[in-house]
């Protein structure tokens, strides 16, 4: 993980109607997507193969039950302004 990269907002929303989480790094831009294992797709800079974001399929479906299950994602969590 390439600790050097300075830390962004990240934007998370979800879709009810269609069970779908978006987590984005900065506005929405074009991406190439890649579908890996329990719905989660993985969006990367077409230019810079930098992953700016995922999404989610079936998220409530996948990660509701009663046997937790692991997300594929690594993070750094940073606080960006005081709580």
């Amino acid at each position: 993980m390439d600790t050097k990269r300075p830390f962004k907002q990240i934007a998370v929303s979800y879709d009810k109607e269609a069970d779908v989480l978006y987590m984005s790094e900065g506005p929405p831009r074009q991406a190439i997507c890649r579908m890996l294992d329990h719905g989660v797709v993985v969006r990367k800079d077409p230019k810079t193969k930098e992953v700016v974001g995922f999404t989610i399929v079936d998220f409530i479906s996948h990660y509701s039950k009663a046997i937790p299950q692991s997300i594929p994602i690594g993070a750094r969590f940073s606080l960006l302004q005081p709580a």
